[in-house]
């Protein structure tokens, strides 16, 4: 029989809701605020490029460690211990006074971002067993984490008429107020003594190398292209870690991923549901602020606000996604989702150096909160719907890690579209701001290779109602399909 529902869980929900949210924002706040930074700083143009880098390398490649750690060590203490290191880490970017502490502090970021995620994730499977209820607690999360990247570029530009430090500043009360609310609602989850196995070491160390060289390999294209020889010894050396990875895997008492994990089907359906939206929500928030800054001419403030719209879809359309999940299944909303991102692309790919907000860029940016707001909720609804509580992280950083892996795929293929656009572009003696708008037009038209395979997806995989969660012992039965 399975126990009663936490009657705390819904104050757990806003707790870890916000937690997302931080993390969330802080992935994108610096977008918009990177010019000020680098003057103030002195960073060069690669330096700034890996002030966002460092926190995405190192958050993709922990991910896997942070889950199976949460279910070893608790999911409670990885979510403090996250949410403390985040804030440290805060302190120290607010307070940097050069490139090198600034970098040193996001890399801290990353760190507890790969702790808190999956601890984030795998508290929600567990507060919610029931599945209505799970759908609504992911809607409020889907909702936080979407509307988190969108205020990101809001709050980004406002900080720029103040301060940029304040952008990290505001982490810290947050951070203390989560520290707080996790120690008085989120249940202590220690596994017994002797039911816990030992770390799998050699597997932890090859899927955190091998996944930190992948994810490595992908962002360094935006800095040297994909055949200079780091970009290529990175994806090698990922070629040979992962494939060894899973071998050790195959063969370990403890795995740290267990493989019966790979073989349901919510696993690998929800896990590609989260790198293909990864993959196009990543680069439209940094396709959208490169167009309105640099051509249409639109200050950091001003571009954050144009967000603003996004933030709004989603909040109008997460509370009624659960209802329609619980009817008629995930397929229809995911589908639905990503029919209105590709419409939201026909009109990316078509605009020009001269835009009306009104008939351009608010179509654009409440077609994008919506569909998101359709995949971000379907995807880890879908992909924990046979999550236990022994492996509840694990499941949860396998969803992290493959929407951190599209996002950086997405983004540096995007980028390398735009860079190679726009240069031949302007090799042709067309004007900045129009060689510009052809590159981002390229950028985007290759999102619609994702949105095509998101399509087929939602059509093939996501089906039936979600399904309660087994219990440990029913990890051998046939698996659930969604």
């Amino acid at each position: 029989m399975s126990a009663a529902p936490d009657p705390r869980r819904w104050w757990v929900l806003v707790t870890v809701s916000l937690a997302q949210f931080m993390v969330a924002l802080d992935g994108t706040v610096v977008n918009v605020m990177a010019p000020q930074v680098q003057r103030e700083l002195g960073l060069s143009t690669t330096g700034l490029q890996w002030v966002a880098n460092l926190y995405v390398l190192l958050f993709g490649g922990l991910l896997l460690l942070g889950g199976r750690l949460a279910d070893q060590l608790g999911r409670r203490r990885m979510f403090l211990a996250g949410i403390v290191l985040f804030t440290l880490g805060s302190v120290l970017a607010g307070t940097a006074d050069g490139s090198g502490q600034l970098l040193a502090a996001r890399a801290l970021q990353g760190v507890a971002a790969a702790a808190v995620s999956p601890a984030v994730l795998s508290i929600l499977v567990t507060s919610f067993p029931d599945p209505g209820e799970r759908a609504k607690a992911f809607g409020v999360w889907g909702t936080v984490l979407g509307i988190g990247a969108s205020v990101g570029a809001i709050l980004g530009g406002a900080i720029v008429e103040i301060g940029w430090r304040w952008a990290f500043y505001l982490n810290v009360p947050v951070g203390v107020a989560l520290v707080a609310g996790a120690l008085l609602l989120v249940g202590a989850h220690r596994p017994e003594p002797g039911s816990r196995p030992p770390l799998d070491g050699a597997g932890a160390l090859t899927a955190t190398l091998g996944l930190t060289s992948l994810v490595y390999g992908i962002v360094s294209t935006t800095d040297h292209g994909w055949t200079h020889p780091l970009t290529l010894g990175a994806f090698a050396a990922a070629a040979v870690l992962l494939p060894l990875f899973a071998r050790i895997e195959l063969s370990s008492a403890a795995p740290l991923v267990d493989p019966r994990l790979l073989r349901r089907r919510s696993v690998l359906a929800g896990g590609l549901g989260e790198l293909l939206t990864g993959g196009l929500s990543l680069p439209c928030f940094f396709l959208l602020p490169l167009y309105m800054q640099d051509v249409l001419g639109y200050s950091p403030l001003r571009t954050g606000l144009a967000y603003i719209p996004t933030c709004l879809a989603m909040m109008v359309v997460a509370p009624v996604l659960p209802k329609l999940l619980e009817r008629t299944g995930p397929r229809a909303a995911y589908v639905g989702g990503t029919a209105l991102l590709v419409v939201m692309l026909v009109v990316l790919v078509s605009v020009g150096t001269h835009a009306s907000y009104w008939t351009t860029l608010l179509p654009i940016t409440a077609l994008l909160g919506v569909g998101l707001v359709g995949c971000l909720i379907t995807t880890p609804v879908v992909g924990t719907a046979e999550a236990t509580e022994a492996d509840a992280g694990t499941v949860s950083a396998l969803l992290n890690v493959s929407s951190q892996i599209g996002g950086a795929l997405g983004l540096a293929v995007a980028v390398t579209a735009v860079q190679h656009r726009t240069t031949a572009l302007a090799g042709r003696g067309v004007a900045a701001d129009e060689a510009l708008t052809g590159g981002l037009h390229l950028g985007a038209a290759t999102l619609f290779g994702w949105m095509a395979l998101s399509l087929l997806l939602g059509f093939t995989a996501f089906r039936g109602r979600p399904a309660a969660a087994p219990v440990a012992e029913a990890e051998e039965k046939e698996p659930v399909r969604v």
